[in-house]
């Protein structure tokens, strides 16, 4: 399981910036807090904050120019799964899931070689992590106000 994003290749690591930043720039309305999250991504996926991968997204976004992709073959798949983690992780970048980010998962995904079912998998335990985060907040805040109350 790759852990780093030093274990993939430097052109697997630009693919992926350029796909990160294709994600959360197809609605025209990023934010500062989408920056935020991708940094935060990266600590939760990573335990780390990879600088030259997060100043290349910053740049991208900053030019404000949606990147193109194209097909790229990965045949490792440790590194297909680590990619596609990223990549779903990156459709809540707003902390909910709209339709142009996911078509936009969905149009990068093909590229990598998946197919609808496996993106679709992929996707619906992503939307069941962030469901069960709401949960959790809500519960930690019942918690903490049966403690107060």
């Amino acid at each position: 399981m790759i852990k780093n994003i030093k274990d993939i290749q430097p052109k697997e690591q630009k693919w992926l910036a350029n796909a990160i930043a294709s994600i959360i720039m197809i609605d025209d309305s990023l934010k500062n807090t989408q920056i935020k999250f991708i940094k935060q991504l990266f600590i939760v996926f990573l335990g780390e904050e990879p600088s030259d991968l997060l100043s290349e997204i910053s740049a991208i976004v900053k030019k404000g120019i949606k990147p193109n992709l194209d097909k790229i073959e990965i045949t490792d798949p440790n590194k297909l799964i680590f990619i596609l983690d990223m990549l779903s992780a990156s459709v809540f970048v707003n902390g909910k899931r709209m339709h142009l980010e996911t078509e936009r998962y969905f149009d990068i995904g093909k590229k990598l070689g998946f197919r609808i079912g496996i993106l679709s998998y992929r996707l619906s335990l992503e939307v069941e992590k962030e469901r069960v985060k709401r949960k959790l907040s809500l519960l930690n805040n019942d918690i903490r106000k049966e403690l107060n109350g």
